[in-house]
């Protein structure tokens, strides 16, 4: 009987190899991590190479290479071709007549498109050959053209990147050896200097991973026949291994049957975990740590075998607690270097989907249970979906699946743990019989640790993805929650460090403001102004800056009904520069300066009356300033102005572009009663003339404000040479900033300092001390108050002032 099973189970095994093949195609998340980093190497190095003087760094790198003996020549020259278009054609050529299709046509397509993209790339920049650049060139062979990017080096980069997924791993070592041969080569032969082949290499890899994103590659890992292999090598001596579909984020399971099973029993539950899925687990990792706070993941760079051995470790450590869980029977490695974990099979299905209803109470209140002890010995499963809740035949509950879990978790995580089961579990049985078989068994207080955590930042993507469907659940377990401890709603916790629309704004106009800026203005005359700085003019540059806060801090006393310290709103405001930074329209600022209000004393809707009174006296008094500024400027003033250099036409398209979007969402979306806005605000300023103090406050501190920036734009314009009249820095300045308030981003990042050169350019400012002198203000007004301003707001949100 016994070598009859074993027969049939070969049998099964074969026609498993039949039906699954040995390397899989698929998409991996790593390729768009390859193609962002590769499609910036070639942006930065492009930028780079625009500039008429080679860096000094580049050419002391090119000599090193270029100065080698002649005598080597050969073997360069010869690794060389496989950078040429032919080559494209023989290797694919190759791959056809053994059979390796795929090879054939990514070796093909990612040759031939890096071959065209380099030729583009070329025009677009501009860039010449070595010997026409640099002196005492040695020139191994002729050439011609452009020299950024090179063309051989992305040929042969696009080529290796696009084999590499097809290739044994050293094979892969081959083929990315020539590569760097071939570019190191375009070096030698002074063909190319050395960001030409790094630009070059940059936009093949680019390539390749782009067309990987579009079809699939193949991955390499165990299967079937490897994983009997190893688990036979371990002593557990397999007779089969049949691969499962299951719900298992980061692995693949199969089911083995094993020479000593008992009938009926005995089966093995086997994870599988290898690069690919490791990869994916990495990138998973890194993702949260840029985008949640308290994320507390372990560290994202273990391999596979070390991540099995986690997971055994806290599933070992979760028996020794008394959780019911499958026996930990071994872990290793397969020839691949894939891990596996084995443990036994329990007969139990998931409570995500397999169990019918209905689902006792008896059964509920085990799989809090099982959390309680869970909890007691601090450990955190962090996947609690019921997917990894099974339930046997008895109705007793199984906790699967430590792959993310971690022992010595905070409370933070466990109170995680818990809002992850309340919700998944309401799924299945409603918020009522959740909530109140959870307050049975954990109690209040673990509930109540809960209830900021029930939103969907907190939950994993399968439950989240569930939630989506039924709107009104969250609500409707914070309602339980708090009713069953006798609390108010909790309101949910702010888990983002930051948004990916501000993030998107924060880029594109860094970009705007910081690389085509310098650019317009000619770089080297900018760079030349820096090191001529006037330190004494800087030092009024931060003066004036610091001056705004507290100016604005009179203003704020000004508009609040009752008394306000003077130093401690100085410090709020402060704060709102750091809150400022990624929210546009002054929404940080305006959150901040209100939960300060109320924290001071004042009723919600006194102090949202006040902040709105604050920010129209602003917008008027702006408003009024800035028609003053014009008449003092004249029209007279403007039409001596001096033209603007030709590369301004995209920089004032951008601030076009982006001060009409603005404009248009604030109307359409965020501002949509202006009359009902206007007539309020002109009401509680005449409310607020009547009283004299308070009017000198607000309008004063309001003026003084402006008066204070424009102080500082025009110090830090002094203090790169430039010598603009008192009443064109304010023009451009209070146009500017009107600017940048109708523009979507956060303190009008990048449409300002756009807005600010072309007015200071236009008024006979040269164009290096202009732009030198406003990036040097928007530092001192922009970047380190915000810096600063991050420390006022913990130090605040510390002492429970906001």
């Amino acid at each position: 009987m016994a070598t009859e099973a074993a027969h049939d189970s070969t049998a099964a095994d074969r026609a498993a190899m039949v039906r699954m093949p040995s390397r899989i195609v698929s998409r991996h998340p790593g390729d768009a991590v390859r193609l962002v980093l590769g499609v910036t190497v070639v942006v930065i190095s492009a930028l780079v190479a625009r500039r008429a003087q080679v860096p000094r760094l580049e050419v002391d790198l090119f000599r090193v290479v270029n100065d080698l003996p002649t005598w080597v020549t050969p073997v360069p020259w010869v690794v060389m071709q496989v950078g040429t278009i032919g080559a494209v054609g023989v290797a694919a050529g190759a791959a056809l007549l053994r059979g390796r299709i795929g090879l054939a046509r990514d070796l093909a397509a990612a040759g031939v498109i890096a071959y065209v993209l380099a030729l583009a790339v070329k025009h677009l920049v501009g860039r010449a050959r070595p010997d026409m650049l640099l002196d005492d060139v040695v020139l191994r062979s002729q050439q011609g053209g452009l020299g950024f990017v090179s063309g051989h080096a992305a040929v042969a980069a696009a080529m290796a990147a696009a084999a590499g997924p097809w290739l044994p791993r050293s094979w892969r070592r081959v083929a990315w050896a020539g590569a760097a041969i071939v570019a190191l080569a375009r070096v030698f032969m002074g063909a190319h200097l050395v960001l030409d082949v790094i630009g070059g290499a940059a936009l093949g890899w680019s390539v390749a991973a782009a067309l990987h994103l579009l079809w699939g590659a193949p991955v390499h890992r165990a299967e079937a026949p490897a994983v009997r292999a190893a688990l036979d090598a371990a002593g557990l001596h397999p007779l089969s291994v049949v691969p499962v579909r299951a719900d298992s984020r980061g692995s693949r399971p199969f089911v083995v049957t094993t020479a000593a099973a008992e009938p009926g029993s005995g089966e093995l539950f086997v994870k599988v975990i290898g690069y690919h899925e490791r990869n994916a687990d990495l990138l998973f990792k890194l993702f949260r740590h840029v985008v949640f706070r308290e994320v507390e993941d372990e560290s994202p760079f273990a391999t596979p075998k070390q991540q099995a051995e986690h997971e055994a470790f806290i599933a070992l450590l979760a028996a020794r607690a008394g959780v019911r869980t499958p026996t930990i029977e071994g872990v290793g490695a397969t020839v691949g270097n894939d891990a596996w974990l084995a443990e036994t099979c329990i007969p139990a299905r998931d409570l995500a989907r397999s169990v019918p209803e209905p689902i006792s109470e008896q059964t509920l209140c085990d799989v809090w249970r099982q959390l309680t002890r869970l909890r007691a010995a601090r450990i955190a499963h962090r996947d609690l979906r019921l997917a990894n809740v099974l339930v046997d035949s008895s109705g007793r509950a199984w906790i699967v699946d430590f792959g993310f879990g971690e022992s010595s978790a905070s409370d933070h995580r466990l109170a995680t743990d818990v809002a992850e089961l309340l919700v998944s579990m309401s799924l299945r049985v409603g918020a009522e019989r959740t909530v109140a078989t959870a307050s049975r068994v954990l109690g209040h207080d673990a509930l109540g640790d809960a209830g900021p955590l029930l939103q969907p930042l907190a939950l994993t993507s399968a439950t989240r993805r569930a939630v989506r469907h039924r709107h009104s659940l969250l609500d409707e377990l914070r309602t339980r929650v708090a009713e069953a401890t006798g609390e108010q709603p909790a309101q949910p916790q702010a888990l983002l460090r930051v948004r990916w629309q501000a993030i998107g704004w924060v880029a594109a106009s860094a970009f705007a403001t910081y690389v085509l800026l310098p650019q317009v203005g000619q770089l080297g005359a900018t760079i030349a102004v820096l090191d001529d700085a006037q330190w004494a003019w800087l030092a009024g540059t931060l003066a004036m800056s610091a001056g705004t806060y507290l100016a604005a801090a009179l203003a704020l006393m000004g508009a609040c009904p009752r008394p306000l310290a003077f130093g401690r709103t100085v410090n709020v405001q402060l704060a709102t520069s750091f809150a400022n930074r990624l929210a546009p329209y002054g929404l940080g600022a305006t959150a901040v300066n209100e939960r300060y209000l109320e924290r001071s004393g004042l009723p919600r809707a006194a102090a949202l009356a006040a902040i709105a009174l604050y920010v129209s006296s602003a917008v008027i008094l702006h408003f009024l300033e800035l028609i003053g500024a014009g008449l003092w400027l004249g029209r007279t003033r403007l039409m001596l102005a001096s033209a603007l250099p030709s590369g301004w036409v995209l920089l004032i398209g951008f601030v076009a572009i982006m001060t009409v979007l603005g404009a248009a969402v604030a109307v359409l979306i965020r501002r949509p009663d202006w009359f009902a806005e206007i007539r309020n605000a002109v009401r509680s300023i005449s409310a607020i003339a009547r009283r004299p103090r308070q009017a000198a406050l607000l309008f004063g501190g309001q003026i003084a404000t402006n008066v204070t920036y424009i102080a500082a734009l025009g110090f830090a314009v002094q203090a790169f040479g430039g010598h603009p009249s008192a009443a064109l820095v304010s023009a451009v300045f209070l146009g500017g900033a009107a600017l940048g308030v109708a523009s979507p981003t956060p303190a009008g990042l990048g449409v300002v300092e756009a807005a600010l050169v072309a007015g200071l350019t236009v008024g006979g400012v040269p164009s290096a001390p202009a732009i030198a002198g406003v990036l040097a203000y928007r530092l001192a007004t922009f970047w380190l108050p915000a810096a600063a301003g991050f420390f006022s707001f913990t130090f605040l949100q510390r002492h429970h002032m906001l």
